[in-house]
């Protein structure tokens, strides 16, 4: 079992043998396509919509899907069940807000299955989903707290019920870079795998253009669009093209200046200066000169700049900012 597909295949082929018990399988689900399910236990109707994307599910994508299928194969939709292999933790708010959506997500490296929002699917179906992943063996936790019985599978034991630790998700970043040179494009890289080292989820051509079937343009409009934020890597070099609208680097700012002028957007590039040649503005493009920039020539600060840079992805500032005070009590003097 290697993709998202294949795991839903696998699922249905279970749930098949169910029937007549507590659930309905309806036919028709085509290998790129979604499964409808009905629990006979109180005629709910489920759809599950399997993706395969390497990219974290945002939660536009799974709203404009629920919107855009009230119905599906001529059938009311009650419940919505997303499974894919990592979600935003947007997504995972929504799961918490929506009453509608559960969220599952499959990791096939470690074997284990999360489910999010799984207080929104009946218990009957959440105990299918259990005996699933244990006759697959995978390990599988829940997003609330405590101890459930289920009987679905096992009625001599009431199953575990892990929370899931709430923390921070790996933000993902996209690198924009011009291929000056060789020891040029070793530094980028070098910078890159320091940052993955500490945590950041970097998207670069060197290393992923093949998850993308080596289409450079879908890799560049996909991971800048989906990233969390994209490093720009500035030089001489990188400004020309860049303004000039030459190669990747250009096809990448015309990408990326689409988003860079929204408001809502524009904290999402972060541009870096590698190497100028008069002045610290000549390696950037025309419209990053009047922006916040990180300095990065000088190699003896390296680490000091990178830690920097790790603060800007993460919005965590060196200084906390103080709590709001009271007003002092001020008198005045009489003239």
């Amino acid at each position: 079992m290697n993709s998202v597909y294949d795991f839903l295949e696998e699922f249905e082929v279970y749930l098949n043998r169910k029937i007549n018990e507590d659930i309905w399988v309806y036919s028709g689900h085509t290998y790129f396509g979604s499964l409808l399910i009905k629990n006979l236990v109180d005629k709910r109707k489920i759809i599950l919509k399997p993706s395969d994307s390497t990219l974290p599910v945002g939660g536009k994508r799974i709203q404009d899907f629920m919107s855009k299928t009230p119905t599906f194969k001529r059938h009311t939709i009650d419940n919505y069940v997303f499974v894919t292999r990592t979600f935003k933790h947007i997504s995972k708010r929504l799961a918490k807000a929506n009453k509608q959506l559960t969220l599952i997500s499959v990791d096939f490296e470690t074997k284990s299955i999360v489910v999010f929002g799984s207080m929104n699917i009946d218990l009957n179906i959440l105990n299918h989903i259990i005996e699933f992943a244990n006759n697959i063996k995978y390990s599988i936790s829940y997003d609330f707290e405590g101890l459930l019985k289920h009987q679905g599978f096992d009625k001599e034991k009431n199953q575990v019920i892990t929370q899931i630790e709430e923390r921070q998700d790996n933000p993902k970043v996209f690198f924009s870079y011009s291929w000056d040179d060789d020891e040029h494009r070793f530094w980028v890289l070098k910078l890159a795998s320091d940052l993955i080292k500490k945590g950041i989820d970097v998207l670069i051509d060197e290393w992923d253009l093949d998850r993308f079937n080596n289409d450079l343009h879908q890799f560049m409009e996909t991971g800048i669009r989906e990233s969390d934020k994209v490093i720009m890597v500035c030089t001489p070099n990188y400004a020309k093209k860049s303004n000039d609208r030459l190669g990747g680097v250009g096809v990448e700012n015309t990408i990326i200046t689409g988003e860079f002028y929204d408001k809502k957007k524009s904290n999402k590039f972060i541009s870096i200066i590698r190497k100028y040649d008069k002045n610290l503005t000549d390696s950037l493009p025309s419209y990053l000169k009047t922006k916040f920039s990180l300095d990065f020539s000088d190699e003896d600060i390296y680490k000091l700049k990178q830690e920097e840079l790790i603060r800007k992805i993460l919005n965590v500032p060196r200084y906390k900012k103080p709590k709001l005070g009271n007003l002092p009590e001020l008198k005045s003097n009489e003239i």
